[in-house]
């Protein structure tokens, strides 16, 4: 997700796992910027959810690699 130099950002917050992050991406990629980071969570709850794995990053690395 790169914008053009010209192209209008917005500004997201997403949260994972009771974590705040902040994004800055182009408006029209605002909408998916959202559903991945909603499907992130959710796969990353499951993980968490488990018990098998302990820690954000472990769990974060998990996540992606699934």
């Amino acid at each position: 997700m790169s914008a053009t130099p010209d192209a209008p950002l917005a500004r997201v917050s997403v949260r994972i796992l009771e974590k705040e992050y902040q994004f800055a991406c182009a408006v029209d990629e605002r909408a998916a910027l959202l559903d991945s980071a909603e499907y992130l969570n959710a796969e990353m709850r499951k993980i968490r959810d488990s018990g098998k794995v302990v820690g954000l990053d472990r769990i974060a690395v998990m996540a992606a690699l699934n």
